[in-house]
């Protein structure tokens, strides 16, 4: 059964989780999440297709994330752009024949890219490029997808961007984490992880 927060029309995040015994190599956290913006599920590609994945990555993601996401965790250099996916953009403009400067830029961009985009945590699966960044009282969240299209892949909104606030966004999230830890913890017992996960959670509740 599918478990959505939010509201489709806006911003919500819906998932479940998938058992499937004719598949084996499908594990217990097996699954697909839905990111539902202005009315699209913007996971969605080639018309039918969704996302299916390890949940677990994605859950974890968030959680690790959390104050970079809902933080004061500003851009690291100096390029301009009014959204993520522009800021990035411009930053890979930089040329610069000092090697150390160079790589220090890059890898400033390459952390701040890690702490605030959802696409490394995708475990093979076919994914969204999408970048959460906080603007003063509300969460940018803002893709482009265009690069998919040399695999042969055409996501339902391939570039744009939404602006949701705060208290909204961070209330869905804190919903969504709360309850897929918790099938987590039915689904593969409360490990370490899944005890550091739920104290990364309180961040949200404010405990």
């Amino acid at each position: 059964m599918s478990r959505i927060f939010g509201n489709k029309d806006n911003f919500a995040i819906e998932y479940e989780f998938i058992d499937n015994p004719e598949k084996v190599y499908i594990n217990s956290t097996y699954g697909y999440i839905k990111l539902w913006v202005k009315g699209t599920d913007i996971c969605t590609y080639n018309k039918n297709y969704q996302h299916e994945g390890d949940i677990y990555y994605l859950v974890e993601w968030f959680c690790d994330k959390i104050e970079y996401i809902l933080g004061y965790d500003i851009f690291p250099l100096s390029v301009k752009g009014n959204t993520a996916v522009e800021l990035i953009e411009n930053a890979d403009q930089y040329e610069s024949d000092d090697m150390l400067e160079f790589d220090l830029w890059y890898a400033a961009k390459s952390r701040w890219i890690l702490n605030h985009c959802w696409f490394n945590a995708r475990n093979g699966a076919v994914l969204p490029c999408v970048y959460f960044r906080r603007f003063e009282k509300c969460i940018e969240i803002s893709w482009d997808n265009t690069f998919w299209r040399k695999e042969g892949i055409i996501f339902s909104s391939e570039k744009d961007i939404h602006i949701v606030q705060f208290e909204v966004f961070s209330k869905i999230l804190a919903d969504f984490l709360i309850s897929s830890v918790n099938d987590l913890e039915q689904r593969i017992g409360n490990g370490e992880k899944l005890k550091v996960m739920k104290r990364q959670i309180n961040i949200l509740k404010g405990d």
